[in-house]
């Protein structure tokens, strides 16, 4: 039995016998003992979930390495590739970070020369009387 499995049995151990012990309070009369006890419960249950949840993860990761024996050679292979695809991403997302080339600066600095009476308005800037 292993330590996962031996933790597991305690818990449910002790889950059963605080759950009982309530129960038996409450049949006696003793409601103080028995709600102290149910508090109790909820903490043992919460262990036990605990316990299980961990060992059936444990489970799986052994199953998991087990399976993956005959694939052990390629891990380089793969460790690669993953590289490679890394590096492409972060050469696409530094592309795609640069700042768009504008076409309408060089079109309002032609209209600003050609139309000497006219002016372009940036936002919040704006005047009621023109400039002279």
């Amino acid at each position: 039995m292993t330590r996962l499995e031996l933790r597991a049995a305690i818990a449910a151990f002790m889950a059963a016998t605080v759950v009982m012990g309530a129960v038996i309070c409450a049949a006696y009369g003793w409601t103080v003992v028995a709600s102290a006890l149910a508090i109790y419960a909820l903490g043992a249950g919460a262990w036990l979930y605990h316990s299980v949840e961990r060992l059936i993860v444990a489970r799986r990761i052994s199953t998991v390495r087990s399976a993956a024996k005959p694939l052990q050679p390629l891990l380089p292979v793969m460790a690669a590739i993953m590289g490679l695809t890394q590096a492409v991403v972060r050469s696409l997302t530094d592309v795609t970070d640069l700042p768009a080339r504008s076409r309408d600066l060089p079109v309002l600095r032609w209209m600003e020369a050609t139309r000497a009476n006219r002016r372009v308005v940036d936002g919040d800037d704006v005047d009621d009387e023109p400039e002279n």
